[in-house]
Parts: structure tokens; C-alpha cells; sequence
């Protein structure tokens, strides 16, 4: 038996603690998640129980629910995971696909059951035994897909947080290091390849090296520098301290903290179009939330410090308290897509609830 959720709607979201915020979105993404009608286009990924929209919610949704002990959303994670058949996605060989396995992992890791890794395990090795070696190169499809030629590995920026931490925490089960060492080396791979030197950010994908905005700067997508702070900030904690990628996960995450920080908007959210603030001037909280996780996370865990980035992070913290309502839905989100658009006050998602509970989950001793 599921045992009952103790949280109530919010009467005042900004004054929230981290445990009324994050209890008040679970809530109400659990109540929303057969119910798509508060989307602008109902997605087919968005109802998908084992894509990745529906795995960055519960990736948000395990880590807030274990933070607080929490045994009914607890509960709903391992639910989640067993009614997905604890296998991955349609396309097991794409890392968006296998973002789920995550979740999975850490029910396994609480239950003491690595079994229920086995689906996982399978698809992994055989991925591992292709051993491909394209181009990263995004060349766009001509016949009709979706699906780029590179995406048999991890070419676009939004995998460093679907895939890394899936692998790593595989590991952790099964005791097999092939599946970190796999994800560590293709991890290099994507970094090396995406991010720009000057800057430090990352391109989304090969398509934007040459892309500018209408205001003729480089076209840095917010959300998409989210998935991989956010990403680093998860496969670091799940990497040995002495694992030989280590360094540079940590370096890159360090460079883009000491980049948002210098980019963050005055009223906490940071532009969707990162280098080009005047762009799009409404609030986005995808983005955002993830950049306050990392923020939040990387100063709980010693690995940035300063007033810099603790100024930065209560800013992140109070722009999503604001754009979350009393019901607990998360507003000013962008839809799925890859690249800056706009968003309104009354268009959620369920990676954005994801991201504010990951958020929550490491303010829970600064209220």
C-alpha cells in the first residue's frame, strides 16, 4: 500500500520552504501526469512513460523524495519504474531513451535488488559491443525522421543529462565498470566536441556552430546548458573520486558555474537565449532550475564557492518559487524543442517540475 501524501497547495509560493515547494509540485505533477491539457500542444513524448520527459520529472521526483524520506513518493517512484517494465525507452540505443534507467538504479540501490537492472544491463552491452564511432556531427535526416545520423552516440547537449548519470549509476548496481568507463569516454567526446572555448557554454548541437539570433550573436540555449550542468553535477556525485574522467567533468561544470553567474538576469531567471538577453524577455524556468541545482548542488558539495554563487543561486531559488502557483504548477516553461523560444506564465512541462524538485532537493537546509 502506497502510503498517503502528507503536502497541502501552497498559500504563498515565494515565501515557501523547500519541503512545501517541492511536496506542492510533486503533488500536483503526480495529479497532472494522465492529464496533459495543461500543454499548449499535447506531445506524444510528454505522455510517454518511459521517454524523457516523463524520466527528467521522476530523475527530479527520486532525488527530492529520497532527500526528505518520503515513503509515499518514494513509493510512486518504484511504482513508476515496475510499471515501465524496468526497460528503456523505444529506442534503447539513444541516451534520451535511457534516461530512465536512472530511476530505475536507485530503486534498485534502496532495495538491494540489482536484478531489476538486467533489461538495462542487455541493452548496454550490446551498445557497448557496437562500439560506434561516427561523427558527432548533426546532419539533419532527408528522409522524413527525426533522428540525426550522429545520434547513435551522444551529439547533441540534452544527453549529458539523459544518458551519463543512467551509466554510471548501472555501475553502481551491478559492479561492471564498463558502463561508467563507456559513458565517462563519451562524455569527453561530447564536451570536447560542443563546447565553445570562448564562452565556455555548449552549443546544443553541431547545427548551431554557425547559427546566430536575430541580433546576430551565437545562439546558447538556456535549457540546453541546463541538461548539462544539471547532467555533470549527477554523473560527478555517481563517479569515483579517482576515475580518470573525473577531472574534466568537474572543470567543465566549474567553467559554466563561473559563466551563469555572469550572465543571471536581475530577477533571477537567466535568458533563454543566453548571450542574447533581449531576445526573449519573459521568465524561463526549465532552464533555470536546472542552473539553481547545479548552483546549489556544486556549493553543497564543495565544489564552487563564493558569495558569487551563493547570490546567484537565492536569486535562481526565488525567481522559480515565484513562477511556481499555489496549485504547485510550474509556469514560464519552454516546450519541448532546441533552441531559445518563448514561454508564457501559464505553460508548465514535466522536466520543469523536474528540475525544481531537483532544486528543492538540495535547498532543504537553506530555508
Amino acid at each position: 500500500m502506497i502510503p498517503p501524501l502528507r503536502a497541502p497547495a501552497l498559500h504563498a509560493p515565494t515565501e515557501a520552504t523547500a519541503e512545501e515547494a517541492g511536496c506542492a509540485v510533486a503533488q500536483w505533477q503526480l495529479a497532472a501526469a494522465q492529464d496533459m491539457t495543461y500543454l499548449d500542444v499535447k506531445y506524444p513524448e510528454s505522455s510517454y512513460g518511459r521517454g524523457w520527459v516523463k524520466a527528467a520529472f521522476y530523475v527530479g521526483l527520486d532525488r527530492f523524495a529520497a532527500a526528505m524520506g518520503d515513503e509515499y513518493l518514494l513509493a510512486r517512484v518504484r511504482q513508476y519504474s515496475f510499471d515501465n517494465g524496468l526497460e528503456l525507452g523505444d529506442r534503447p540505443w539513444h541516451g534520451d531513451d535511457q534516461a530512465v534507467a536512472a530511476i530505475y538504479a536507485n530503486v534498485a540501490l534502496r532495495d538491494g535488488n540489482p536484478g531489476m537492472m538486467e533489461k538495462t544491463q542487455e541493452q548496454f552491452d550490446h551498445i557497448i559491443a557496437q562500439n560506434h564511432t561516427n561523427s558527432l556531427e548533426f546532419i539533419e535526416p532527408t528522409d522524413g525522421s527525426t533522428e540525426g545520423t550522429c545520434q547513435l552516440r551522444w551529439c547533441w547537449a540534452d544527453a549529458i543529462f539523459m544518458a551519463p548519470p543512467a551509466w554510471a549509476l548501472t555501475t553502481q548496481v551491478t559492479g561492471d565498470d564498463r558502463y561508467l568507463d563507456y559513458a565517462a569516454s563519451e562524455t569527453r567526446a561530447i564536451i570536447e566536441y560542443l563546447q565553445d572555448p570562448e564562452s565556455g557554454l555548449l552549443f546544443r548541437d553541431s547545427r548551431y556552430f554557425e547559427a546566430r539570433t536575430e541580433h546576430g550573436l551565437p545562439v546558447f540555449w538556456s535549457r540546453g546548458n541546463g541538461w548539462v550542468f544539471a547532467g555533470l553535477a549527477r554523473f560527478i556525485e555517481a563517479m569515483p573520486e579517482d576515475h580518470p574522467e573525473r577531472p574534466l567533468m568537474v572543470e567543465t561544470f566549474q567553467t559554466l558555474a563561473a559563466r551563469l553567474v555572469t550572465i543571471q538576469r536581475e530577477d533571477g531567471y537567466w535568458p533563454t537565449s543566453l548571450l542574447d538577453p533581449t531576445l526573449i524577455l519573459e521568465p524561463e524556468t526549465s532552464g533555470t532550475a536546472f542552473f539553481g541545482f547545479g548552483l546549489a548542488w556544486g556549493l553543497n558539495n564543495g565544489f564552487i564557492e563564493g558569495d558569487e554563487y551563493v547570490q546567484s543561486r537565492d536569486r535562481a531559488w526565488d525567481a522559480m518559487r515565484a513562477a511556481t502557483e499555489n496549485s504547485g504548477m510550474v509556469g514560464w516553461v519552454q516546450q519541448i524543442g532546441k533552441d531559445p523560444q518563448s514561454t508564457t506564465a501559464g505553460t508548465s512541462q514535466l522536466y520543469a517540475s523536474g528540475g525544481m524538485l531537483l532544486f528543492a532537493s538540495e535547498m532543504l537546509d537553506h530555508d
